[in-house]
């Protein structure tokens, strides 16, 4: 059974719609990130399901119970906010006790419960700690901790890490993914880090300008993005995207002419590129998909080198193909002199097109 199904929602703000006919299930004890750039629709999303925001139309569905016009207080939802919104009059303790107090719990069994949160979250030092008395990554976790101990259906978080340095992001969410899958928990976390959703997500819905972009797991978000606006936003560092006018060659072969570069492209998709010859489309290939390679290799095309960045085992090459900036990935060997000319190769098992006026992956 879905835990919690959306059914063409939008929302309108007057006359803006903020959320376009979003629809996606989850299943129980799944954890979802709703990514995409500011403005996009996914806070709004949340805060519906929260019931913090009405409903222009469409349904929610939370345990399949219909909870359009359900109050936020009566539905069986516990959220995280991006700001604290911790009593500053109340201890650590006090905070995470505090909304078990007003649902009826008694004496031992608070007590047994914040002390697991306590120590789930390691703030066991700071319980009789004030917030103000707390750094920003302390008061992060009494807020998720607050969220957390309640017991609920479902748990929203709202860009819970983003006032976190990264070494903070790093150990907070990993705690949170811990705890979420030893209590199988179901969690949408709306975020606008790509990369936060891909280290933690089951699924992933990227948003962009109120609609549903793509629907699916990490992997399938990043090998296989479904336009050219999800390819550009999931990847860290970006896909090299380079546009030309597609030929074909006596040969019959597909071929992208970019400025003075030819880069041949791979056999499959023939039929659907066919109707694409002698029009504009864009390539994309991510910079791990780019090797260095001999002069005299086919395929192979010459680069000047733009910058190198040294970071640890990892090195990134920035080239000037023709005009055409191409970042390369490569496992840190050596420095690279700017002004010096190498050659390139594409992975074309990797290569993506699109189409640059409805941004359709063609392949």
């Amino acid at each position: 059974m879905d835990k919690l199904i959306l059914e063409n929602v939008y929302k309108n703000y007057g006359e803006v719609k903020a959320v376009r006919g979003v629809s996606f299930s989850m299943k129980d004890k799944e954890f979802i990130s709703i990514v995409g750039p500011s403005g996009c629709g996914k806070s709004s999303t949340l805060r519906m399901i929260a019931g913090l925001e009405d409903i222009t139309s469409g349904s929610i569905l939370l345990d399949s119970e219909k909870i359009n016009h359900i109050r936020a207080r009566d539905r069986d939802v516990a959220l995280a906010f991006e700001s604290y919104a911790l009593y500053p009059h109340l201890t650590v303790a006090g905070n995470l006790s505090f909304p078990l107090e007003v649902r009826g719990f008694k004496g031992e069994e608070i007590t047994e419960k914040v002390n697991s949160i306590l120590s789930l979250l390691d703030l066991e030092a700071y319980m009789n700690m004030t917030p103000t008395e707390l750094s920003g990554g302390e008061q992060q976790r009494v807020a998720l901790g607050r969220a957390l101990i309640r017991g609920a259906s479902l748990y929203l978080l709202d860009e819970p890490f983003s006032h976190l340095d990264a070494q903070q992001k790093i150990d907070l969410r990993t705690r949170v993914l811990r705890i979420q899958k030893l209590n199988g928990l179901s969690v949408i976390l709306v975020t606008h880090d790509q990369l936060e959703a891909l280290a933690m997500s089951d699924r992933i819905v990227v948003m962009n300008e109120g609609e549903i972009q793509q629907f699916g797991t990490p992997e399938e978000l990043y090998e296989e993005p479904a336009n050219l606006f999800v390819a550009d936003f999931i990847g860290e560092p970006p896909m090299n995207f380079i546009e030309g006018i597609l030929t074909r060659t006596d040969g019959g072969r597909h071929r992208l002419n970019c400025k003075e570069i030819r880069f041949p492209l791979p056999k499959r998709g023939g039929e659907k590129l066919s109707s694409y010859v002698d029009r504009k489309i864009i390539m994309g290939v991510r910079p791990q998909h780019i090797s260095l390679a001999a002069k005299d290799m086919p395929g192979a095309f010459e680069g000047v080198v733009f910058s190198y960045e040294y970071q640890g085992e990892m090195g990134y090459l920035s080239l000037d193909c023709s005009g055409e900036r191409v970042l390369i990935e490569l496992k840190h060997a050596t420095h690279y002199e700017t002004g010096a000319r190498l050659w390139c190769l594409f992975d074309d098992t990797h290569l993506y097109l699109f189409d640059p006026d409805t941004g359709e992956r063609l392949l």
